[in-house]
């Protein structure tokens, strides 16, 4: 009887260093994998990351060429371009609940800014994608804690505490139809404390919403100025084409009956009034 049991805590002990070995040896792959799969479905877009250098034992390291794809209807390949992201992780609370995550700093970030659309721009369709998808998964999990109390919470795996995420040197780039490389602005340095600590933990698509949450707010800020010159642009455009036309009308209707050449006159005046 003492040999079976003996055999038993060997066998196990020999199970557990060899998944410790497993996932050690494998953590950066398996990160590259959770970050594409658990990206698509939030976003409703493609999600690419290069490769993540993250070390087990002390939580830290960086995540490389993270790219969030463009919702459908707009023609940009990305809306964000993450050249390097550092992340430092509490290693004590992997195994937790609750995983804190201490700081998560984005440098440099590409953001495409597309006007247009149902939603009005790239950028509010892609936070619409991810407030659909957390407004699904907040009702499923009502659901399932409602028929088995307890359940939602192990079903919904770890939650995560942030306590500082900042983006910095980072730059939009808005898509105008007045040039093919488009126009660029700054984007102001953002930084948010503590997500989720008030709540005990949030689930890692509730903490990209509060950042992208953010970012879109940031952006529309920093894009208002170039978005309102290009405006400017187009109706200077339109103004100078239309004038154009009212000169040619014009000077063909000069001298004719009924007053035709005033009436050109008036509806050049029309069509600027227009724009």
């Amino acid at each position: 009887m003492k040999k079976i049991i003996i055999g038993g805590l060997v066998v196990m002990v020999v199970g557990v260093v060899a998944a410790l070995f497993y996932v050690t040896n494998n953590l950066n792959t398996l990160i590259v994998q959770a970050v594409e799969t658990f990206g698509k479905p939030v976003t409703q877009t493609e999600v690419k990351l290069e490769s993540s250098n993250i070390s087990f034992l002390s939580g830290e390291g960086s995540l490389n060429g993270l790219l969030i794809g463009n919702p459908a209807g707009y023609k940009g390949r990305s809306a964000f371009e993450l050249g390097a992201l550092k992340i430092a992780l509490d290693s004590e609370t992997v195994a937790d609940d609750v995983v804190v995550i201490k700081s998560i700093d984005i440098m440099a970030p590409m953001i495409t800014y597309e006007p247009g659309g149902a939603a009005g721009s790239n950028l509010q369709q892609l936070m619409n994608n991810v407030n659909s998808f957390t407004a699904k998964e907040g009702g499923s999990q009502s659901k399932e804690t409602s028929a088995e109390p307890g359940q939602a919470q192990q079903e919904g795996g770890s939650k995560i505490v942030i306590n500082r995420v900042t983006i910095t040197g980072g730059k939009i780039k808005i898509v105008t139809p007045l040039s093919k490389e488009g126009l660029s602005a700054p984007l102001p340095k953002i930084e948010l404390t503590d997500l989720g600590k008030d709540k005990g933990g949030i689930s890692a698509a509730d903490a990209f919403k509060l950042v992208m949450e953010k970012v879109l707010a940031v952006s529309s800020g920093a894009v208002a100025g170039p978005l309102a010159d290009i405006k400017g642009q187009l109706k200077e455009q339109v103004d100078k084409q239309v004038s154009g036309l009212t000169s040619k009308v014009e000077g063909a209707t000069k001298g004719l009956p009924g007053g035709l050449d005033q009436k050109a006159g008036e509806m050049g005046n029309k069509l600027k009034s227009l724009f």
